[in-house]
């Protein structure tokens, strides 16, 4: 008795483990005393021990079967752990001795709807509440089996009477939040789960309905708050950070958005809903390769974890076509149309994957269908838009476009509508409505252009790589004679002389590669110099060189192990050629040059961020782009100055006047033989994924030539800013 006596002393002063200690001694000396057994059960129930408080409750019942406060507080500690059928069958043998005890029912309520048995767990509850009309947890059970079969105005009525009664009883408010969140009443549920949150606020669940509620009323920064707060209470909730990620990438914070879809990933590595909103947000942020290729690894991840959701299915195939993988974006967009034949975004995609290989009717088949129903998809319209052309139909392509674009379409959807009616305008020779259409998709992609920057920029390069210095530097080992850079600014013709290029069968096009832009801006980190680049170069030892110079002659190897030449069409390379110059001294430059007006016009025309990669801020402005180009001028004639690699200047109106002239010494400056095929270079079925990909699937033609004459009236600064260049840069 006195042992007894000292355990309950010890629980007074709330020295818990203390007492577990002498009770759990008073147990071992008193192997058949329930009293003792009960005691110890109590102190492990205290310390959240329930294994512990099962096994004392047990052993209790086994000594005195009758004990219902035993048989009640196991069905507790089994309710606890979740253990649902063996705590009900506690508690219905609770009330076979007892069938008033009020608990007993309001938990046996609570437990038969965890096991699906909602109109019997209603009886329990009622039958509580008759006995005890203020049990508070019986007016919240019912409440949740009200909600459960959708009678959410009599689950309103119980859960606000639990709150009456206990006004800081925060799941109370947290269920009635739920009720109004199904009503569509978010001001309401915003407000119950405050209170939620208010009475407890680590109250990981109510911060998470909290946040969906607040972007329901489109109160996004305050949504953001509120997941960042349960991503603090819950750091290791991959749901939690998918959740926050999607809010982030609605408000094109992708940064942000993806640095949680990937920690989402790490904590769940078969998450497959994050693996697609990570791709998705890649995706989105911009057209850089490296993020596109990265997003269909993730849409690859998520179709692995959960296999045929046709969302993400046409997710990888748009990615896959933006990396040029035209086939297996193909077979995904079919993919999509098995699972969802009617998908008009997958058939628009097929469409234009269809296009680009040049199998027009059956890319036309596709969307004809489409438009003659009535159809208001944007990227529908456009790929009907972009074959209007072969099928006379630009005055149909141009009022579906016109009548889209007075609908709801997110600023990147205007953007294409604008460049494409430019197109269809330009092509009907309505000129001023062109150049509107133009003016207007330039205007919403407007980016900043530091002119003082990039003239310095220029400047740095021509410091860097000044005659004096250049014939003092190290060059690569190498004498491969695999690359041919094709250089200049965008639409010069660069794609148009490496399709011509290319249709020798010697000859592989490998496309705008970003491998030496890759190889410059690493070079700092690869040296570990203290500058960056252009003056790192003078870090550059032969080991250095040869090594960088290999790992890119390899890579040009895996693309075409039979080749003999394979060309690399980054325009923007014209950057680099004194990099060139260094890593590949057997290699070939083509620098394409047209007339400067039309060069400037036609990349103002150019929707680059379609498909294609760019981020050159300078295009979206006529007076940026004259300064842009003055100083590519700068830079070109500097290079003349101290180029050792051999370069070749093609005039496109040359080109396009004297076709076979200009194509044989090409041919010739590649130390190629002959080939009539490259007279026929639009009759090759190599995928092109550069803006030019239609023009070269035609023969050559002139109505490109002194095109900027159409839009003179319009264009007045810029002829200004350029009349004293001509074409030629002698």
């Amino acid at each position: 008795m006195a042992d007894k006596q000292q355990v309950l002393s010890l629980l007074q002063g709330n020295r818990l483990h203390e007492a577990k200690t002498l009770c759990t001694a008073l147990c071992a000396r008193n192997r058949n005393d329930p009293e003792s057994w009960f005691l110890l059960a109590g102190i492990h129930a205290q310390l959240g021990a329930m294994e512990e408080v099962i096994r004392c409750c047990r052993r209790v019942i086994a000594l005195d079967p009758g004990n219902t406060a035993a048989r009640y507080n196991l069905g507790v500690a089994l309710q606890a752990r979740s253990r649902s059928e063996e705590a009900a069958e506690s508690y219905r043998k609770v009330l076979e001795v007892e069938p008033d005890n009020v608990l007993a029912q309001a938990n046996l309520g609570l437990v038969l709807r965890g096991l699906g048995s909602p109109e019997e767990a209603m009886q329990h509850c009622r039958r509580a509440l008759q006995r005890q009309p203020d049990l508070i947890e019986a007016h919240n059970t019912l409440g949740l089996l009200f909600k459960d079969t959708t009678r959410t105005d009599q689950a309103i009525t119980c859960f606000q009477r639990a709150i009456a009664l206990r006004p800081q009883y925060a799941e109370a408010h947290y269920n009635l939040g739920l009720c109004h969140q199904a009503l569509g009443s978010f001001k309401e549920a915003e407000a119950c789960f405050r209170n939620a949150i208010h009475w407890r606020p680590r109250y990981a669940e109510a911060h998470g309905r909290l946040a969906r509620a607040l972007a329901s009323m489109g109160k996004l920064e305050e949504a953001v708050l509120s997941y960042q707060h349960l991503v603090g209470i819950t750091p290791d909730s991959a749901e939690a950070h998918r959740d926050l990620g999607v809010l982030l990438a609605s408000l094109c914070k992708w940064d942000d958005a993806i640095s949680h879809f990937r920690r989402a990933i790490q904590l769940k590595s078969d998450f497959a809903d994050a693996y697609g909103d990570l791709g998705n947000a890649l995706l989105d942020q911009s057209p850089d390769p490296k993020h596109v290729a990265e997003a269909v690894e993730c849409f690859q991840h998520a179709l692995f974890h959960k296999p045929d959701v046709p969302d993400v299915q046409l997710r990888l195939a748009i990615g896959l076509a933006d990396v040029g993988r035209y086939q297996e974006a193909e077979a995904n967009y079919r993919r999509v149309l098995v699972l969802k034949p009617d998908n008009p975004l997958a058939k628009a995609g097929l469409a234009n994957v269809l296009e680009h290989r040049g199998e027009f009717d059956a890319s036309y088949a596709l969307v004809k269908p489409l438009v003659d129903a009535g159809t208001d998809n944007i990227y529908v319209a456009l790929s009907y838009a972009s074959l209007a052309g072969r099928f006379d139909c630009r005055v149909q392509a141009v009022a579906l476009l016109e009548g889209i674009l007075q609908g709801q379409l997110n600023d990147k959807q205007q953007v294409h509508a604008h460049f494409m009616l430019g197109k269809l305008y330009d092509e009907l020779q309505q000129y001023s409505k062109a150049f509107e259409h133009y003016r207007q998709g330039n205007i919403l992609e407007a980016k900043e252009f530091d002119e003082q920057e990039n003239q310095g920029n220029f400047g740095m390069l021509i410091a860097a790589f000044a005659s004096e210095r250049v014939h003092h530097r190290p060059r690569a080992s190498n004498r491969s004679k695999l690359p041919v850079f094709i250089v200049g600014m965008p639409r010069s013709g660069t794609t148009l002389v490496e399709q011509i290029l290319s249709s020798h069968p010697l000859v592989h096009g490998a496309g705008e590669l970003t491998d030496i832009n890759d190889i410059v801006f690493s070079l700092q980190s690869e040296l570990s110099a203290s500058n960056p680049y252009p003056q790192c170069v003078d870090d550059l030892n032969r080991r250095n060189i040869d090594l960088i110079a290999q790992k890119y002659l390899d890579r040009l190897g895996r693309l075409a192990r039979d080749a003999v030449r394979v060309t690399d069409k980054m325009p923007h390379n014209f950057i680099s050629v004194g990099m060139i110059d260094m890593l590949f001294p057997a290699a070939r430059i083509i620098h394409c040059v047209r007339d400067p007006i039309d060069t400037c016009l036609s990349i103002y025309f150019q929707h680059f961020n379609y498909l294609f990669n760019t981020n050159h801020p300078y295009v979206h402005d006529l007076g940026d782009l004259a300064k842009y180009y003055r100083q590519y001028r700068r830079l070109m004639a500097h290079w003349k100055t101290v180029l050792r690699v051999p370069m070749m200047e093609v005039q496109y109106e040359h080109l396009v006047e004297n076709q076979e002239a200009v194509t044989r010494s090409l041919i010739e400056f590649c130390e190629l033989d002959w080939d009539d095929r490259c007279l026929r270079f639009h009759e090759t079925g190599r995928f092109v994924k550069t803006v030019s990909y239609d023009q070269v699937r035609r023969p050559l033609y002139r109505k490109s030539v002194a095109r900027w004459k159409h839009y003179e009236p319009f264009i007045g600064p810029l002829i200004a800013a350029l009349q004293d260049l001509d074409g030629r840069q002698d």
